[in-house]
């Protein structure tokens, strides 16, 4: 699998999922925009400028996704793709759960990557297509779309919206030739992991009981999904949600 020419632009490429993937890509020979709040930290990407772009982007202002995207056009082309990993997950029981806070979970998760997609998507159309395979678009979803985990109210719908824009936008993007698919990890060792664990101690052990394969993935296991459904490989695959969960959600049990 090469991405050698390529370039994907990453919201939430600072840490976590989002910045595995970066490294993943980036070893395949592809050029990477990284839209963050804040840069990675050093050492965390090789020092490569002529093929590593950071700008700060807050995905609630379609002002700052647009100043993103036209930097990264000016410095590396047209995106090939991108990958929408930012978002936040925050747990409040339905009797203190807020408008506030479920609007903000929504606006970060649901519409952030829809102002990053819509961004995209209106260059796009404008350009002829590329290659066969055209363009090709990654949202995060989670398992938290399809099982139900008691306080997990504002997430688990914003990633069960995440899933349904996936189907909505494979439909109505493919005679511009852009895929859309959605990816669906288990529970992932990154900061969310470590928040869950100090808000409930007992949470990890249920976890890793409740899947399979008997641990927690690692963010770079996730990448490789996604640098999947970004390839390719995946050219006739739009519109799906790939659960990478270590066969979690085919026991249909919830946390």
């Amino acid at each position: 699998m090469s991405f050698k020419g390529k370039h994907y632009i990453i919201t939430g490429g600072a840490g976590g999922i989002g910045l595995a993937t970066a490294r993943n890509l980036l070893a395949k020979g592809a050029s990477i925009t990284l839209a963050d709040l804040a840069a990675p930290a050093t050492g965390q990407l090789p020092d490569d400028p002529d093929h590593i772009f950071f700008h700060t982007c807050n995905i609630r202002s379609m002002k700052d996704i647009e100043v993103v995207v036209e930097a990264s056009v000016a410095r590396f082309g047209l995106p090939d793709g991108i990958v929408t990993s930012a978002g936040v997950d925050r747990h409040h029981s339905i009797f203190d759960l807020t408008d506030e806070e479920f609007g903000e979970i929504l606006d970060i998760n649901v519409l952030g990557s829809f102002r990053m997609v819509q961004a995209c998507v209106r260059r796009w159309r404008k350009v002829p297509r590329q290659t066969p395979q055209g363009f090709s678009v990654v949202l995060l979803s989670s398992v938290n779309a399809v099982i139900a985990t008691p306080t997990h109210t504002a997430y688990a719908t914003s990633k069960g919206a995440i899933a349904q824009m996936a189907r909505v936008l494979a439909v109505e993007l493919a005679d511009i030739g852009v895929r859309v698919n959605a990816i669906a990890p288990g529970t992932v060792r990154t900061a969310m992991l470590d928040r869950l664990e100090a808000e409930r101690p007992d949470a990890l052990a249920k976890i890793i009981d409740r899947t399979p394969l008997g641990r927690v993935a690692e963010p770079k296991e996730i990448a490789g999904g996604i640098a999947y459904l970004l390839s390719d490989e995946a050219s006739y695959v739009t519109g799906q949600t790939l659960f990478a969960d270590g066969g979690r959600t085919v026991q249909n049990l919830a946390l």
